[in-house]
């Protein structure tokens, strides 16, 4: 049977319709195609960029900082107090015992100024327990402002610990005080770093 013209129509009309929505979809397609390559480069730009300022950083993570061995005393940093001339600089060191037995403390000074005193200079701490020793340094009344002494605070315990105080004479100030936390705990842990090192005398340069 012979198609009528308004079926041929019809399938024309049809055909028609499904070929232009087919070249939508494939706009749409490549459309979203072109976009997500945009977006893939950006973020591959983006990624190279990050990389390159990350290179510096993971390079230098690379380079290994090896502590101090376990059986050097422990750097406490400085303390610097200002006092005027002929007043009193003071520094209340308290020391934890976090070791598992009792122990006895010995906490010196030794410096530029004769008259520094050390009260009491030795603790008896039980373990875990707590003591303190002040140490009093009084600044000549003749000192020039400005002018600066130095301590070198050591405290003897399960380990080494030492701090440098510097006391500087001000035209105007009081009577000062510091405190200080030393936490005196052995050292229960075996390091990787440990490997690096050995405790050679230092050579006789007479």
């Amino acid at each position: 049977m012979n198609d009528t013209p308004s079926t041929t129509r019809s399938l024309d009309d049809l055909a028609g319709a499904f070929s232009d929505l087919f070249a939508q979809g494939m706009n749409a397609g490549m459309d979203l195609l072109r976009s997500l390559g945009d977006v893939g480069a950006s973020m591959t730009q983006g990624i190279a960029s990050a990389g390159r300022s990350r290179m510096p950083r993971l390079q230098a993570e690379r380079c290994c900082h090896v502590p101090p061995p376990c059986w050097m005393p422990i750097d406490m940093g400085e303390l610097t107090t200002h006092v005027c001339a002929g007043a009193t600089a003071t520094l209340r060191v308290q020391v934890t015992n976090c070791g598992a037995s009792t122990r006895s403390i010995r906490i010196e000074a030794k410096g530029d100024v004769a008259s520094v005193t050390v009260s009491p200079n030795t603790l008896k701490l039980d373990s875990m327990a707590q003591g303190t020793s002040v140490i009093s340094i009084t600044v000549p009344a003749d000192a020039a402002s400005g002018q600066e002494f130095q301590e070198l605070v050591w405290v003897h315990g399960c380990r080494k610990h030492f701090l440098r105080w510097k006391v500087k004479v001000a035209r105007r100030g009081a009577d000062c005080c510091h405190e200080i936390d030393v936490c005196d705990c052995p050292d229960l842990v075996h390091h990787w770093y440990d490997h690096f090192y050995c405790d050679r005398p230092c050579a006789d340069r007479g």
